[in-house]
């Protein structure tokens, strides 16, 4: 039934309630939780490929923190590959357990 459906991951992107979610980590350790706009992070492609493509840059507290996200995606957003440079994607349950140790005390 509809109201049992469990909520979908695809790769390294996970669809919520609030949006489309992204969790990456830097190699510097810097956490990063991002929320996707279909309308604005999303891009058509209308030649050969991927249907939809998402390019992604995220740059941390110092120039060096720097990471570059490449998604393609089909039209039903279903994740075709993914490419990520300087980091590596996170499961929300691994963001928290890292966020949760990086919490002053």
């Amino acid at each position: 039934m509809w109201f049992n459906k469990k909520p979908r991951t695809k790769g390294p992107l996970y669809f919520e309630k609030d949006g489309i979610f992204m969790y990456t980590q830097s190699k510097q350790g810097t956490l990063f939780r991002t929320i996707l706009r279909k309308g604005y992070d999303f891009q058509s492609n209308y030649d050969e490929g991927p249907a939809i493509i998402l390019d992604k840059e995220l740059v941390g507290q110092r120039s060096d923190d720097l990471l570059s996200v490449h998604v393609e995606l089909d039209e039903n957003y279903n994740v075709i590959s993914s490419e990520i440079n300087g980091g590596k994607f996170l499961t929300p349950q691994e963001y928290e357990e890292l966020s949760k140790k990086e919490e002053p005390k």
